[in-house]
């Protein structure tokens, strides 16, 4: 069993998320506080997939993942955990995909999330399928 981890503001998408995911078997662990996340050094422990939020109050996905990956690389961290991340954005541009690519995002899925998709890229993003 792999853990799932969706950092997301919306509460209903949270909700929706969790019970799409939860079809797969899988532990899926739900935030709505993207800086509470930043601010834990254990957020990511365990966590296999990663699933953020674009667009959050005070904060962007890219700008939480790339907080989190220059946390893990300061001097004494724990090493990165080996984690894929997906994210979720209703607004691409290349530059976005661009961004995405260098902080290691697997993959950017655009909104509206067709269901059937996102469970492809998750099982993809955990060696499933």
């Amino acid at each position: 069993m792999k853990t799932i981890l969706v950092i997301d503001d919306d509460e209903a998408v949270l909700r929706s998320y969790g019970l799409l995911l939860g079809r797969l078997g899988h532990r899926v662990l739900l935030a709505g506080d993207g800086e509470k996340a930043r601010r834990d050094p254990d957020s990511l422990r365990g966590v296999d997939l990663l699933i953020l939020d674009e667009r959050m109050p005070g904060t962007t996905g890219l700008d939480l993942l790339a907080a989190m990956r220059s946390r893990w690389g300061a001097a004494g961290a724990a090493p990165a955990p080996p984690l894929a991340v997906l994210l979720v954005s209703a607004l691409l541009s290349d530059d976005l995909k661009r961004r995405a690519a260098g902080l290691g995002v697997a993959e950017v899925i655009e909104k509206p999330v067709n269901p059937a998709r996102l469970l492809a890229s998750v099982r993809a993003a955990l060696g499933e399928g």
